[in-house]
């Protein structure tokens, strides 16, 4: 008897695989990402719907139809939040005195968030959450100031300290957690495996935010206890 039809994932780039190459200096598509190797080795189809620069706005867009192409029962794993929390740092350096939102505000991506998990649970699917890993905030600073002394000084006027980037990015990872535990959703607790890890920063790539290849070894690892230990907690 197979114990899940599928596993849809509908999350960003850190799900899709997108990791920096140094060499070539571009972002590129790992070919042994997490979400690629979990099938296989836990024989369970698995379909990527995850995209670069996916927010909680796409994902509501991109929904519908993921639901409506696919009758089979399974699970969708949802991991949103890294773009909605992020800013429009061009935009920022070039007015750092004004008043600057992020690319979904704070109370936008809970109620998406929610809005996201019902329409699955309606369409008769089981939404797992899949929590957000930590960024390295004096990477991800690095990486937006593009080494312009100018740029890094304006984004310093808006940001007031560097470590506003992480603690951001917290709020929405906080938020996260809380709606899942608010529908009773059962979660991979990818960030707190990273949180554990004494120097994280380690599996993060030059840009601070999406994981290396060690990284995504990690995130699989997750996947796959996480895996499990839902089939132990559901009794297969």
């Amino acid at each position: 008897m197979k114990i899940i039809d599928n596993i849809e994932i509908l999350g960003d780039s850190i799900t899709r695989g997108v990791i920096w190459c140094e060499i070539a200096g571009k972002y590129k598509l790992l070919k042994g990402s997490a979400a690629n190797l979990f099938g296989p080795s836990n024989s369970v189809t698995v379909k990527n719907h995850s995209k670069f620069g996916c927010t909680t706005e796409k994902a509501l867009r991109l929904l519908p139809d993921i639901l409506q192409k696919n009758d089979h029962k399974g699970i969708v794993l949802l991991e949103l939040g890294g773009n909605d929390c992020d800013f429009d740092w061009d935009e920022v350096s070039k007015n750092p005195s004004c008043g600057h939102a992020p690319n979904v505000s704070f109370a936008d991506f809970k109620e998406n968030i929610s809005a996201i998990i019902e329409q699955i649970l309606s369409a008769g699917k089981r939404p797992v959450i899949m929590t957000l890993p930590p960024i390295d905030a004096d990477k991800y600073f690095n990486w937006i100031a593009k080494g312009c002394a100018e740029r890094a000084a304006n984004l310093m006027t808006f940001l007031g300290d560097k470590n506003l980037i992480y603690r951001h990015q917290e709020l929405y990872a906080g938020a996260l957690e809380k709606i899942a535990l608010k529908y009773n959703l059962y979660t991979v607790p990818v960030r707190e495996a990273f949180l554990k890890i004494h120097k994280y920063s380690d599996y993060l790539c030059l840009d601070g935010i999406h994981l290396n290849i060690k990284g995504q070894e990690i995130m699989k690892a997750v996947c796959d206890k996480t895996y499990r230990d839902y089939l132990l907690l559901s009794g297969i």
